[in-house]
């Protein structure tokens, strides 16, 4: 079953919901975290403050806009509102979940985010 999330970006919060896949559930369980993230103007990215374990079948490349992805290699959590297009470049990406409607609109007019703070809805 899957579950949602809440997403705050320094005031800027957005939904999301998980899929169920077993990482998607072990990230659920360790809920509420605090990352520190950064924005490549394609998404909000940081260092996850743990490691969630994955099936590398799962592992691949790109992502849609609304995606919420973990990068077990690097360790990194990234929320995509944009680069779709040319996301197919990158690899490493497991898929977590997606926004709710609305939200990806909302994150990419968002600025002087530094951390994002992600609880249980």
């Amino acid at each position: 079953m899957p579950n949602k999330i809440t997403l705050d970006f320094n005031g800027t919060t957005v939904e999301a919901e998980l899929n169920d896949s077993d990482t998607s559930r072990e990230f659920y369980d360790a809920l509420p975290l605090r990352i520190s993230v950064g924005t490549s103007g394609v998404d909000y990215c940081g260092q996850m403050p743990l490691s969630l374990s994955y099936d590398d079948a799962q592992v691949g490349r790109g992502w849609r806009n609304g995606d919420v992805n973990y990068n077990p290699r690097g360790g990194w959590f990234a929320v995509f509102f944009a680069g779709e297009e040319e996301s197919q470049a990158y690899d490493d990406q497991l898929n977590m979940g997606r926004l709710a409607d609305g939200a990806v609109e909302t994150l990419a007019s968002v600025s002087d985010v530094s951390a994002v703070e992600i609880r249980k809805a």
